[in-house]
């Protein structure tokens, strides 16, 4: 079975009214993240937070929560592993990780943003907690999996954020932090800055219905053009102990950072 096949059986099961969390289940074998340190950017997530999930359809033409669902199954992780998604936003990686891993004893949502983790709660995640990089509220070697969705560019420190991700992780625990990294080239670097901070920013904020979801698309913009080059972050991943190191391009601005945590 594919893991496109999995992840229509799981959406047939939960259509059905099959709890994700019992054995008829099928199991396998998030634009706010670490914001605490700009009051302004906090608030604009907060503002936007109700337009935040309509935004990612309409930006990734409606693959955007299959592509979380998909980043779940790639773990190949057991039904029961634990999980914590920092910088969760509205809640669909760690509804993908409540889906697929029915057997879990906790899965954890974890952003600083109050709004996002209302919608999170609402969207059905059990256990939603204020956090963010520099601070992940779970004990020290209790996850399985750390996951973060477009948020690891907040981190203000990212040997900080590395190595808080190293307390969590239990020995061999697995690590995938997706991510958008803006082209390389000056031509490609001009030509996406007027696609998303130009032309963009005003088509989907009046798709949206909202003019702050051009304030947020021009903010995310300079966030990702201001992130670090994907070989200081995975020299940095290196730095704080962490195996199995690598960077998956994964089409268009989205890549994915993938690590695991020493054994021994």
């Amino acid at each position: 079975m594919t893991t496109d096949d999995r992840i229509r059986d799981a959406d047939q099961t939960v259509a059905q009214g099959v709890d994700p969390r019992s054995d008829a289940a099928v199991s396998t074998d998030d634009l706010a993240g670490d914001l605490t340190g700009d009051p302004a950017v906090m608030e604009l997530y907060a503002r936007t937070a109700d337009r935040y999930d309509r935004l990612n359809t309409l930006i990734s033409f409606g693959t955007s929560n299959w592509y979380r669902r998909r980043t779940i199954l790639s773990l190949k992780l057991p039904k029961d592993a634990t999980l914590v998604d920092v910088g969760c936003g509205t809640g669909v990686l760690t509804l993908a990780a409540q889906r697929f891993l029915p057997d879990s004893t906790s899965i954890v949502g974890v952003d600083p943003c109050s709004e996002m983790r209302a919608l999170a709660e609402g969207a059905g995640v059990r256990d939603v907690r204020p956090g963010s990089f520099s601070h992940i509220p779970v004990d020290d070697s209790s996850r399985d999996a750390v996951v973060s969705g477009y948020a690891i560019r907040y981190a203000e420190d990212l040997d900080e954020a590395f190595r808080e991700i190293r307390r969590v992780l239990r020995p061999g625990g697995r690590l995938v932090l997706l991510e958008m990294m803006v082209p390389r080239s000056p031509r490609g670097h001009r030509a996406m800055e007027v696609m998303i901070k130009g032309v963009g920013s005003r088509v989907f904020a009046i798709a949206c219905g909202s003019w702050s979801v051009r304030d947020l698309l021009r903010h995310f913009w300079d966030s990702i053009s201001s992130f670090a080059p994907r070989d200081v972050v995975l020299g940095k991943l290196k730095d704080a102990g962490f195996t199995e190191i690598e960077y998956r391009p994964a089409g268009g601005l989205l890549g994915e950072f993938r690590a695991t945590a020493p054994v021994g």
